[in-house]
């Protein structure tokens, strides 16, 4: 009888497992389609970026005044038209996409990439994701995601162009069919045209066309536009420094050239966190992110892996070192507790209490579904981000209270779980800290229980709520936008500009990889350990 349970125990187990896989499958693949979008279609979805502006985002209006922004308002007429005239998909998402790069010229806003969309939608299904959007529309937003991923617009040649008084020449020697062009070859003409008009046929007739911003950049490298997937090269005509010349067809190399600076690419390591002993009075810890890619919306198993690995780390030091250095160079970001929970806290010795001002446009607060809002707010603005207080306050000056809401955001972190560690921590920032790896610095700024060294962050702190996503009503994009603003302790906008280090370091190389060897050759490291 036992038996005969246990087989049906395993019948009915079986049965559930397929039943759960195959749900699985229809909501992880689901159906993928390329939209029919008619002109008004396509005019609407632009005409809803900027209603979107006007009434949401927080920084329109900074970035004409602090970055030099063009004015969406004043380029509309003309977005509209390009997304009227759009030949295909295609050409309007490169009409969308230049239109957003405009509206979103600070903080969080972009495209939502597939996999990001797979997981929300699964989160979504389940309830774990309340984000205003359904998993139809998730799967909508899929076609766009992929179709972004196949388009090129950037490509340049196998040599590097140097730019002599508009004058252009190679950098270095190129072989083409046996023959060597060598370096300081000018190049004379560019598919026909002289490099000037050539310069002024991009601008006009290629995707380039589209982008609001200044197009002067494009004159520093002449070849730089993909003309499309048919473009294969360039035929340009070459005067060699002995007074000869030759033609020769240059295939493009798709993206942007690495510019001189680029000399160094840190070889990172498979795991989020490294810790190394650097000497025997110097730890290290290597974070690259604050999340271990789209599963962490799901599952937040990392935040507790990595906080054990530095505490088995520091465990095992026995509290020799006098200085700890965290690397957060170029960490894009992720998810603000991790920052809170790993290395704060185990650090403190009694708890610390902070404040920030945030604000949000009221009329965001008002249209945006309360439960919306507070899935927003969990990860940001909630018990789980240590906050103990919210308060209305007023404005500063220059913002109107008939159209802003801001918020004091009191936090309190508590010491839990102390690493063995007494001595000195810095933490080293560039402008690749972003998002959440900003919340994080942000705090330590306002707490001041750690030395930031380096450069400024690159900004994205949330405050009140995290970025949200928004649905584009006609073709279905999905993308990521910001909608608070932060204020840093000096009175400026956190997502404009970043958190500045306690002390500022020249710019530098990074290392080439994290391994002892290489971490010792750093100039910010070496600075650290030997003046600091």
């Amino acid at each position: 009888m036992k038996c005969q349970d246990r087989n049906t125990y395993k019948q009915h187990l079986s049965q559930f497992c397929i039943i759960v896989g195959f749900l699985l499958f229809f909501i992880m693949t689901g159906c993928v389609t390329a939209p029919k979008l008619t002109p008004e279609d396509r005019k609407r979805d632009i005409q809803f970026l900027a209603d979107w502006a006007r009434d949401y985002n927080p920084f329109v209006e900074l970035n004409e005044k602090y970055k030099n922004t063009p004015s969406y308002e004043a380029l509309l007429p003309r977005y509209l038209e390009f997304a009227e005239h759009a030949q295909n998909n295609e050409e309007f998402f490169q009409v969308v996409d230049s239109y957003f790069k405009v509206i979103g010229a600070t903080g969080h806003f972009y495209l939502i990439d597939e996999e990001t969309l797979k997981w929300a939608k699964l989160g979504s299904f389940f309830g774990i994701i309340k984000l205003g959007i359904t998993p139809g529309q998730f799967d909508r937003a899929r076609y766009w995601a992929k179709l972004s991923g196949k388009i090129s617009t950037r490509a340049h040649p196998p040599f590097q162009v140097e730019g002599r008084e508009s004058r252009y020449f190679t950098g270095g020697d190129w072989q083409y069919d046996g023959t060597t062009i060598p370096k300081g070859s000018e190049i004379l003409r560019v598919n026909g045209m002289t490099c000037s008009c050539y310069l002024d046929f991009i601008k006009a007739n290629t995707s380039l066309k589209y982008d609001a911003y200044p197009k002067g950049w494009a004159d520093y490298f002449v070849m730089i536009i993909d003309e499309g997937p048919s473009f294969k090269g360039w035929q340009v005509d070459f005067g060699l420094p002995d007074g000869s010349m030759l033609g020769a067809f240059v295939p493009k190399v798709k993206g942007f050239p690495a510019s001189k600076e680029e000399k160094v690419h840190t070889i990172e390591p498979k795991a989020n966190c490294t810790c190394l002993e650097l000497t025997d009075e110097v730890g290290y810890v290597r974070i690259k992110a604050c999340m271990s890619g789209p599963l962490s919306y799901l599952f937040r198993g990392f935040i507790k892996k990595d906080r054990n690995k530095i505490d088995a780390f520091l465990e095992h030091s026995q509290g020799k070192y006098s200085k700890l250095i965290i690397d957060f160079r170029n960490n894009g970001g992720g998810f603000p507790q991790y920052g809170y929970d790993v290395l704060i806290s185990p650090f403190l010795d009694e708890p610390v209490t902070y404040s920030q001002v945030v604000g949000v446009k009221t009329k965001y607060l008002a249209d945006t579904g309360k439960s919306v809002l507070q899935f927003l707010r969990k990860e940001v603005s909630a018990q789980k981000a240590h906050v103990i207080r919210v308060t209305e306050t007023e404005p500063p000056d220059g913002f109107d209270p008939n159209q802003w809401t801001f918020y004091e955001l009191t936090r309190k972190i508590e010491p839990r779980n102390r690493y063995d560690f007494k001595g000195d921590l810095y933490i080293l920032i560039n402008g690749g800290c972003f998002s959440a790896a900003d919340d994080y610095i942000n705090a330590v700024k306002r707490i001041g229980f750690a030395t930031l060294a380096g450069r400024n962050t690159g900004g994205g702190a949330a405050g009140y709520v995290a970025p949200p996503f928004i649905t584009l009503p006609a073709s279905g994009m999905v993308f990521r936008v910001e909608t608070d603003l932060v204020i840093n302790l000096d009175g400026s906008y956190n997502e404009i500009s970043g958190t500045p280090p306690d002390i500022e370091l020249p710019n530098a190389d990074p290392p080439a990889s994290i391994t002892k060897e290489d971490l010792l050759r750093d100039a910010w490291i070496r600075k650290i350990i030997n003046d600091l």
